[in-house]
């Protein structure tokens, strides 16, 4: 008798937590918005990831010579895509020479601390150096001629390690890098628990080369994410996952140094890209519903989810993400509006079971996801 209402007790959760994370939007858009609707015919590609790694989370391309996409893997490393050769090579890793033959290839969260887990990838198009958001080994750089990325401040604020870093931007104006801490309490592949548990640990940080120093601009974040640094450089928009808010640092003018609230979406929202065609790119990891709401506010569910183990909570949320029309990405106005909205259809959820990021480039969507062992690309 305790077993099978433990097992109901369980399947219970296990639904709730389901969809809290990926509570379906099936509706079509009757708002007047212009969708892109992608059902895997025409004008859309998969690109199979190199060397069985996973999870291209996010892309960057080198505007002074025109090369990539480059994305970085779950086995530590960051690819570039040769487009005329079909083909991936390496271009760096995050982990020591001496591991990264054992890491090549590896799938497993439980290595990430040893292999590095490269998220937000940004190119100074003046040096031709990639700087690297390692969840696990912060803040990190590659020379043009390097192949192992090298700590630019591998600990802070009394020695201690980074924890989370994930998105991360350049001013190219006074060379200063900001990036985001998702959490000092969690680390990457805790990623549902800093959701589940409300953790507000994140920050929105900067870093000066001049002075080797890393300061705190905003703390107190549910989930810091994507980072995107506006035309003019005036501004930083910065993604709350948790809250389903973008928000505004502003760099410059006389709000400069403030925060302020661009827009709360009824999604997950990841990285943030700028688009040639106005506006912001806003990848959606899932749709937000009410059971995230009332995991916030009734402890004993969030109680009830996190003595759950994650990997049963994140197979319930990949089965309904099968289900429906699944809005991947957003595309904002500067206040926020929505411009333009891309779904999924069919087969192509199965791939594409959350977005981490769109980046759009030369008629081109170059869509990433965390959890697909492909980076996909749509042409407009």
């Amino acid at each position: 008798m305790k077993t099978t209402i433990g097992l109901v007790v369980l399947a219970t959760a296990v639904a709730a937590a389901a969809m809290f994370l990926s509570s379906l939007d099936d509706s079509r858009r009757d708002d007047g918005v212009p969708v892109v609707e992608i059902r895997g015919d025409g004008g859309f590609e998969l690109i199979p990831l190199d060397g069985g790694a996973t999870g291209p989370e996010s892309v960057a391309f080198h505007d002074a010579t025109g090369d990539g996409p480059y994305t970085g893997v779950s086995d530590g490393r960051v690819l570039r895509w040769l487009p005329a050769e079909r083909r991936w090579v390496e271009h760096s890793s995050s982990c020591a020479p001496e591991l990264l033959d054992s890491c090549r290839g590896s799938q497993d969260p439980g290595r990430e601390h040893e292999c590095g887990r490269p998220l937000g990838l940004k190119f100074n198009n003046e040096t031709g150096e990639l700087y690297v958001a390692d969840a696990y080994h912060g803040l990190r750089v590659v020379g043009p001629d390097d192949h192992v990325s090298r700590p630019l401040v591998p600990e802070w604020q009394g020695s201690r390690p980074f924890s989370f870093a994930n998105g991360i931007e350049i001013d190219y104006e006074t060379g200063a890098i900001y990036f985001t801490e998702t959490s000092t309490r969690f680390q990457r592949r805790e990623f549902l628990n800093i959701v589940i548990s409300g953790d507000n640990t994140g920050g929105l940080l900067k870093y000066d080369p001049k002075s080797n120093q890393v300061e705190i601009l905003v703390d107190g974040l549910s989930f810091a994410n994507g980072l995107a640094m506006s035309t003019d450089g005036t501004y930083l928009l910065l993604a709350e996952t948790t809250t389903g808010k973008i928000l505004r640092y502003w760099i410059k003018t006389p709000k400069a140094s403030t925060l302020e609230e661009v827009v709360q979406l009824p999604w997950f929202p990841d990285n943030i890209k700028m688009s040639p065609r106005g506006g912001f790119w806003v990848g959606l990891h899932a749709k937000r519903g009410k059971i995230a709401e009332w995991s916030i506010s009734y402890p004993w569910l969030r109680r009830l989810i996190l003595k759950l183990p994650m990997r049963h909570v994140q197979r319930a949320s990949w089965l309904l993400n099968r289900l429906g029309h699944q809005v991947i990405a957003l595309r904002l106005s500067e206040d926020g509006k929505t411009i333009e909205a891309v779904s999924v259809h069919g087969a192509i959820q199965k791939v594409f079971k959350s977005v981490s990021e769109v980046e759009e480039r030369n008629g081109s969507l170059w869509i990433g996801s965390v959890m697909s062992p492909f980076l996909g690309v749509y042409r407009l």
